[in-house]
């Protein structure tokens, strides 16, 4: 994949022949929208991806009746941040920085080069009302003193371990390619977070059970909300139409693929077949599309290692998946 200063680059070389060239301002034009096309971005996307997961939303929530209790999700906001508080049935409080959306959510994702989408359980909220997953920050949660942890200095929340492995996991795929892979040990947190606060790498997230849950969602009440909503989950997650699914729930005691994401994405249309043998990486040869088969991001034994480690071997097999699939 190329960076953006090559691919600015590559504009300005192209954008010096058009200065030297005889063409009219309509031809000019004409030719920079053509210039911007064949690198794989569109100026005006044609799909209004932001507009269409809303409305999937609104439907599914009067379906529901469900307005409170109702987490909604999608493409992550790139906006500015507010504070907020968070409270508790017991009382207490606690202070978070969350991220507004500012409306180009849906060019960023229109054109992004390798789109990735976490597919997670439900949201957990220990007590606490449901909030916009689009808008976390992964900023450190804070239970006093919120000045002290303030956006621009970037503190991840490796206080909860659901957001430090969603962001080592981006991260980590993100920066892995066929000839070389991003160690665990070599992350800095840090600019693990600027990373992911850049408008160049957006990515989503959709929760399959769209109810609020309490610290654990057992099998059984995902199963049950997956076949309950599963027309839902599959127009949301076919109006996204990501490149790589992450998907966050492996059990052995699951059958099929061991996860109900995987089970969820094959009986959605999807053909994905394992790609080792631990069956970490799965491939849809049809699609150009990868599920990768990982733990919960809150397990404690969830394995970065072996996730990367499979992802990068599949990559020496398949060393132009990273290149962009918006062409």
């Amino acid at each position: 994949m190329k960076s953006t200063k090559e691919q600015l680059m590559q504009i300005q070389e192209k954008l010096n022949d058009l200065i030297d060239s005889d063409a009219t301002q309509e031809e000019a034009i004409q030719a920079m929208n053509e210039i911007i096309k064949s690198l794989g971005y569109n100026i005006q996307p044609a799909k209004d991806f932001v507009a269409e997961n809303e409305r999937i939303l609104n439907e599914w929530r009067n379906h529901l009746n469900q307005y409170e209790k109702f987490a909604p999700d999608g493409i992550m906001y790139k906006g500015e941040f507010r504070g907020e508080y968070k409270y508790y049935e017991t009382g207490e409080q606690r202070f978070r920085w969350i991220r507004l959306p500012n409306g180009k959510e849906n060019i960023l994702w229109a054109n992004a080069p390798l789109r990735i989408l976490f597919l997670t359980k439900d949201q957990n909220t220990s007590g606490d009302t449901s909030w916009d997953v689009r808008s976390e920050s992964f900023r450190y949660v804070a239970s006093y003193n919120p000045e002290a942890y303030k956006p621009e200095d970037k503190w991840l929340a490796t206080n909860v371990t659901f957001f430090r492995n969603l962001v080592y996991s981006l991260y980590g795929i993100m920066n892995t390619t066929s000839a070389k892979i991003m160690n665990y040990h070599d992350i800095i947190d840090k600019k693990a977070i600027e990373f992911i606060d850049s408008d160049e790498h957006i990515f989503a997230r959709i929760n399959c059970k769209k109810e609020v849950g309490e610290d654990k969602c057992h099998d059984y009440i995902l199963k049950e909300a997956i076949d309950r909503d599963i027309n839902y989950l599959e127009q949301q997650i076919n109006n996204l139409d990501a490149d790589i699914f992450i998907c966050c729930g492996y059990s052995q005691a699951i059958p099929e693929t061991g996860n109900r994401m995987l089970n969820l994405l094959n009986s959605i249309g999807y053909h994905f077949k394992p790609q080792d043998e631990e069956k970490w990486i799965l491939y849809d040869s049809d699609k150009n599309k990868v599920a990768i088969n990982s733990y919960h991001l809150s397990y404690l034994r969830f394995d970065y290692v072996g996730m990367i480690s499979a992802y990068h071997e599949f990559l020496k097999k398949h060393p132009t998946f990273t290149e962009s699939h918006r062409k």
